[in-house]
């Protein structure tokens, strides 16, 4: 019998992960005993598969508490061939009571806590760093399985059934979470809905520990577009099938990566914090970890911007290197059954880059800025050494910025470096009073930038704009204490500008916050 240790006093997510593990078991004829905390698991959510649940009371501490399991399944007569733990209550000390049992233990994690157990199974991505994730951590004896390759989900997760997206919007918080924040924006969205928005079906997905749920209850009574999904075992149906998530990031980036699922995250615990790049290379390009502390109104207007552009963000999703196929539980029960499997995810070599390029130099290219660079292109402009040089010198925050992404128009390219960015540089058009004018800028991305790149980037693209708009006037504003900038246009061909000349008007109203106190005003004409 294979015993599994679950914490569920901090919610059901660790539990329904051991139950979609013990279910991988017992296909493969295994039987399985489940230790819950007393009084914490609804019958309907284990009524469905043949296990035995044993309620463990509140221990005062973990050694107390492996000792109480290990007496209970003895008492009970259970002859138990291997033991699973999952909850970060259990530490080394539990982990330690278990294994003086003589018994093999898997210890499941994700976030990178010391243990002697014989196996451990971290299902977190974090690029190069998943590899040692575990270094120096773990007793000689113990081995791992680390990353998304074990990521525990329900079995309709492997290979989901093809599904057409009905453009809904679909909210969750995980098993539990407070929901007073996230019912002001569905308040919002159902009473005063953002153009497009005003016929979209809104699902809420309620986990038996949520609080703060009166307003949504009061809302679906009121709005027939919002429904409540409460007692749901498996979301991956109302995955498949919205057109937005907006949602907590626990288990559900798995279950987004799995179905592909367009998605705007946000966190409510720790172990939800990722590094963005770890979150791209699984397809998910749109996490603002403090969204909740951003007004309403401002949340309300980005899931608008986004659900108009969800072909978009589920085109992201599509180009994941790293895959979630929903056969975690599978793989980690033939290991704990003795079997020999790889213990590491390995990310697939994919291009980042459009076919389009331009090569500058041997090492330096220039690409199309693509949607995969809305967060790195964020993370340029409002580097420290950018910003001074800037008509608005203020941080640009994740909301603005992704509310901006998804409706501007300017043309954006990147130059990079033997695959690395260098800098950012993007124009557009603009016609005013009859008169077609080009203005842009460029940003570092690098602290390698220097004045050859910048000057190969400005011949590049007043060379290619020349081409594309002929009879086009350039405009811009510098900022007179940037000698390198106003050196480099000088040499390119600009001007200064007069009060009195229509150009001048032009830059104004394109750049409304650059004062002439403070920037030089200038032209290149065809």
């Amino acid at each position: 019998m294979i015993a599994i240790r679950v914490d569920t006093r901090c919610g059901l997510g660790h539990f329904m992960r051991m139950k979609w593990l013990a279910k991988a078991l017992i296909e493969q004829h295994q039987q399985v005993v489940m230790l819950v905390d007393e009084n914490t698991v609804p019958a309907r959510f284990y009524q469905d598969m043949n296990i035995v649940l044993v309620e463990v009371p509140q221990q005062p501490d973990p050694v107390s508490d492996a000792q109480f399991a290990l007496d209970i399944l003895a008492h009970r007569g259970d002859l138990v061939s291997r033991w699973v733990v999952d909850g970060y209550g259990f530490d080394v000390r539990w982990e330690s009571r278990i294994r003086q049992s003589g018994v093999p233990l898997l210890a499941m994690d994700d976030l990178a806590r010391e243990h002697v157990a014989d196996l451990v199974v971290d299902a977190k991505w974090q690029g190069s760093q998943t590899a040692v994730r575990y270094d120096g951590k773990l007793a000689a004896h113990s081995q791992t399985l680390l990353g998304p390759d074990y990521s525990i989900l329900a079995p309709e997760y492997h290979c989901p059934a093809a599904q057409t997206r009905d453009g809904g919007l679909l909210f969750s918080l995980g098993g539990g979470g407070d929901w007073h924040v996230p019912a002001a924006w569905i308040d919002r969205l159902l009473k005063t809905p953002p153009q497009g928005l005003e016929t979209t079906a809104i699902k809420v997905v309620i986990g038996p520990k949520a609080t703060g749920t009166e307003q949504l209850r009061s809302l679906a009574a009121q709005h027939p577009r919002l429904t409540l999904i409460e007692q749901a075992t498996s979301l991956a149906q109302y995955y498949q099938r919205c057109g937005l998530f907006v949602g907590a990031l626990g288990t559900s980036l798995y279950e987004l990566a799995a179905t592909q699922t367009p998605a705007l995250s946000f966190s409510l615990a720790d172990n939800q914090n990722n590094a963005q790049a770890d979150l791209e290379a699984l397809g998910h390009y749109l996490h603002i970890p403090n969204l909740l502390t951003h007004a309403t109104h401002k949340v309300v207007e980005l899931i608008a911007s986004l659900f108009s552009a969800h072909t978009r963000v589920q085109q992201l999703c599509s180009e994941a290197s790293v895959i979630v196929d929903g056969m975690g539980a599978k793989r980690i029960a033939s290991v704990l059954l003795g079997n020999a499997v790889s213990g590491l995810t390995l990310a697939r070599s994919a291009s980042s880059e459009p076919g389009v390029s331009w090569a500058l130099a041997d090492n330096l290219h220039l690409y199309p800025v693509i949607d995969k660079h809305i967060n790195s292109y964020l993370n340029a402009r409002n580097r420290s050494d950018n910003a001074w040089r800037m008509t608005i010198t203020d941080r640009i925050d994740k909301v603005d910025h992704y509310r901006w992404w998804f409706r501007q128009t300017r043309d954006s390219f990147v130059l990079s470096q033997d695959g690395e960015p260098l800098l950012y540089v993007w124009h557009q058009c603009a016609e005013i009073a009859g008169q077609t004018y080009l203005f842009g800028g460029w940003f570092a991305a690098s602290d390698k930038v220097n004045f050859v790149h910048a000057q190969l980037i400005l011949q590049w693209q007043l060379s290619h704009t020349a081409q594309v708009y002929p009879d086009a006037i350039w405009v811009a504003v510098i900022n007179k204490q940037n000698r390198f900038v106003n050196l480099l246009n000088e040499r390119a061909g600009f001007v200064a500008l007069t009060e009195n000349e229509p150009g001048h008007d032009a830059a104004r109203l394109l750049f409304p916050n650059a004062s002439p106190a403070d920037f030089n005003f200038v032209a290149k004409y065809p």
